[in-house]
């Protein structure tokens, strides 16, 4: 939330509590975990969803899930949000695209690429204090 031009602090709970950033494309991915790095927020990067669900079954607590809707390998960003609402049913999970997202993607927020960063750390903040 937005108040007079400052944004609130993430509760320090979740300030230790890393997001999970999933992108196949490593510039992209580093960019956005570079902004949310700025923005005093823990990131782990990964670069397909089996490496994702790996660092989500390593008992890693995870605040939030941030995972490009298009990527190659055994899943792609819907596949894998559905596979992490079965094994972790309160985890926050934002899908980003630069297409419409799916239907039936189990998302809790949507993030349109090209990313308007204030928007992305916003929602970020909003779903890790909500």
């Amino acid at each position: 939330m937005n108040t007079g031009g400052r944004l609130e602090p993430v509760a320090d709970s979740f300030m230790k509590r890393p997001v999970l950033v999933v992108d196949d494309d490593v510039l992209v991915r580093a960019m956005i975990a570079d902004v949310l790095r700025g923005a005093e927020l823990v990131v782990i990067e990964c670069s397909d969803a089996d490496e994702a669900l790996e660092i989500l079954r390593s008992g890693i607590t995870v605040a939030l899930l941030l995972s490009d809707v298009r990527m190659p390998g055994s899943m792609d960003g819907v596949g894998l949000a559905k596979a992490v609402r079965t094994t972790h049913p309160h985890l926050k999970i934002a899908l980003t695209s630069s297409e419409r997202p799916p239907e039936d993607a189990l998302c809790d927020e949507f993030f349109a690429k090209p990313w308007d960063f204030g928007r992305v750390i916003r929602g970020v903040k909003s779903l890790l204090n909500g």
